[in-house]
């Protein structure tokens, strides 16, 4: 019996040490039921105390005696003492769970082979404007497929049965170039590449009914823009499939601005944009579709000398000559499609290439994958000749409504013109070169100047207690020339720090 006292004794002391190292403070004890009359059998637990240490004066274990005697404390409820228990191995479990996910996350990302990208991120990937109006489209294309999933009664194996035999059959019907049921060849596009499973990804993604709708309003876009960019490939000797690249860009939207700050509908940063384009306080040609293609084109042809193949000249396009110079010089005599599935690239210009060929394939073979609406947008931009222009010399600053007023074109279509003018107007102290419909008759530009032209101009920012009455009268001008300019109401009430452009007149 003493011995087995002791050892229990011995147990208590050092569960009470362990507790207390454990807890920074509080320390789980046991203690006799009679403090030191004796009697140390019937043991009882004692909740966790604030004790400096389990060991202090007047507290430990009379071997002699087998006696033990421990201070009084406040008692805790034991619950308190689960409670955080509960918590720690709630936090344990949940830190688990997030490596878990986390390395899920990162083996997702692989495809198939190992080395590829993964089908959700697809659309994800790029950091332009289009891109980014992608994610939207990824949604969409889930949800389909949720759909189509709810409605099929076929097991999960057949389903992946007829996908492979699907995707095996379109493969080599490509290659093979035979008809289909609707009896007409497949085109095969100037570069190579449609059969690679990054350029199949995509492939598949804009054949859904979502993607094909992303693909119709991007042709719709480019209608005015398309038969000119068409016209300048065909000059240049470059290959037509090029067209689409805007489609990759930004939909064919001409005031498209993606995250980094890369703007029109071929993207250009403006760090990028020299020698091609000019930008300043007063308009930015990267929003001037027709300016922008002639600068975007002779970037490519640049490109094309440079690397001596179309597919690098277009991820060029996409990273920077400087970059992809560096990858072409560490891997020698490569062309992309090594440098992509090595990834060696990054992950934008990988998928750079593929999605320009899965578009161009589906708006060329339209009619053999099926895809109605993309036909019939191609035909109604079919065979249409390039817009002619008139460019008349505005030397100082005219508003929308003057340059509407003398040539009695709408202001509308002025601004639809030159939507580089993001002031509404043209730039003050320069000389701007004008575009307007081609039928404008010879006296056009001497009709502007007499509508009275501001040689400078101010940019003032609304203060406390202004109105335009005031600031009017302060510079010298009419009420009427401050709205026109500024294209607002003349009983608007002006709100504190709002920029407003005052034309000065000589």
């Amino acid at each position: 019996m003493g011995r087995n006292l002791l050892r229990r004794q011995n147990v208590i002391m050092k569960f009470s040490f362990l507790s207390f190292k454990f807890f920074s403070g509080p320390a789980c004890l046991c203690k006799p039921a009679f403090q030191g009359s004796g009697g140390p059998y019937p043991l009882h637990c004692l909740s966790a105390t604030r004790l400096r240490g389990p060991f202090q004066p007047g507290v430990g274990f009379n071997l002699k005696k087998r006696d033990c005697s421990l201070p009084r404390a406040k008692k805790i409820r034991p619950a308190f003492a689960r409670k955080l228990f509960l918590i720690a191995l709630s936090c344990l479990v949940f830190m688990t769970s997030c490596a878990s996910a986390q390395e899920l996350a990162s083996a997702n990302t692989k495809d198939a082979d190992g080395k590829g990208i993964s089908q959700e991120s697809l659309l994800d990937a790029s950091d332009t404007y289009a891109s980014e109006q992608d994610q939207l489209l990824e949604k969409e294309i889930q949800e389909e497929l949720k759909k189509k999933k709810k409605k099929s009664s076929k097991s999960k194996k057949a389903k992946e049965k007829d996908k492979a035999t699907l995707i095996e059959e379109e493969v080599a019907a490509m290659k093979s170039g035979e008809e289909t049921q609707n009896g007409v060849r497949r085109k095969e596009l100037e570069l190579p590449g449609i059969e690679h499973e990054l350029s199949q990804k995509f492939l598949r993604q804009y054949l859904t009914a979502s993607g094909q709708k992303v693909l119709v309003r991007s042709l719709e876009n480019a209608a005015p823009y398309l038969p000119y960019i068409l016209e300048q490939l065909k000059e240049r000797n470059m290959p037509l499939i090029l067209q689409y690249l805007p489609i990759v860009e930004s939909n064919y939207l001409p005031n498209a601005v993606s995250r980094s700050g890369a703007t029109g509908i071929w993207q250009f940063m403006a760090n990028s944009m020299a020698p091609y384009l000019e930008k300043d306080s007063w308009y930015d040609e990267r929003r001037d579709p027709w300016k922008s293609t002639d600068a975007a084109l002779s970037k490519l042809e640049y490109n094309f000398r440079f690397f001596g193949d179309w597919e690098l000249a277009l991820a060029a396009y996409n990273c920077g000559a400087g970059a992809m110079g560096k990858f072409v010089k560490k891997n020698p005599g490569k062309d992309f499609w090594y440098l992509a599935e090595n990834e060696i690239l990054k992950k934008e210009s990988i998928l750079y290439v593929p999605k320009l060929l899965a578009i161009a394939d589906i708006i060329e073979n339209a009619h053999y994958y099926g895809a109605t609406g993309i036909e019939e947008a191609v035909k109604a931009i079919e065979n249409v000749e390039p817009e002619k222009f008139t460019y008349i010399k505005t030397a100082g600053m005219f508003s929308f409504n003057q340059i509407s007023k003398a040539t009695g074109v709408s202001k509308t279509k002025v601004k639809t013109l030159n939507p580089a003018l993001f002031r509404n107007c043209t730039p003050a102290r320069e000389v701007y070169s004008l575009r307007l419909p081609g039928d404008m008759p010879a006296d056009t530009e001497e009709k502007l100047k007499k509508q009275g032209v501001a040689t400078d101009a101010v940019m003032y920012t609304v203060k406390e207690g202004d109105s335009l009455w005031g600031i009017s009268r302060r510079y010298g001008i009419t009420v009427e020339d401050l709205c026109s300019v500024n294209e607002i109401s003349e009983k608007k009430v002006l709100s504190i720090g709002k920029k407003l452009i005052v034309p000065i007149f000589n």
